[in-house]
């Protein structure tokens, strides 16, 4: 009598294991790389919301900004934030560009967030 074997063999098994582990490494390495992009937009955007703050601090402050540059430390959250300011005139008298710039106090080299803003004298 002939029997019919049914199921899979060793080989087709150990070849559909490697083809689960191949996949599987792809969707780590994924995974590690969505986690690393997902913290870097949070620190850009907290980066934004302190320059934001300082911003609108100048903005919004009884006294006309004198020209000149100031660098900072703030914290929000967990974070140390470097924040250098730069007030310029234009070519308007009545007119102030500020420039806030935001990095993290350990790398003060990496600007997460730059904002420009203008004021008025009233």
């Amino acid at each position: 009598m002939n029997k019919q074997q049914t199921g899979f063999t060793l080989l087709e098994v150990l070849i559909a294991l490697a083809i689960l582990a191949i996949s599987s490494l792809a969707v780590i390495s994924q995974t590690g790389q969505s986690l690393t992009q997902l913290e870097r937009l949070h620190l850009k955007t907290t980066a934004m919301v302190v320059a934001d703050n300082q911003l609108a601090l100048l903005q919004a402050a009884p006294d006309w900004p004198a020209v000149g540059s100031q660098t900072k430390s703030v914290k929000l959250g967990e974070q140390q934030w470097q924040v250098s300011t730069d007030i310029s005139q234009t070519s308007d008298p009545w007119l102030r560009k500020i420039e806030v710039i935001v990095s993290p106090v350990q790398q003060a080299d990496n600007v997460l967030a730059l904002l420009v803003g203008y004021r008025g004298k009233h």
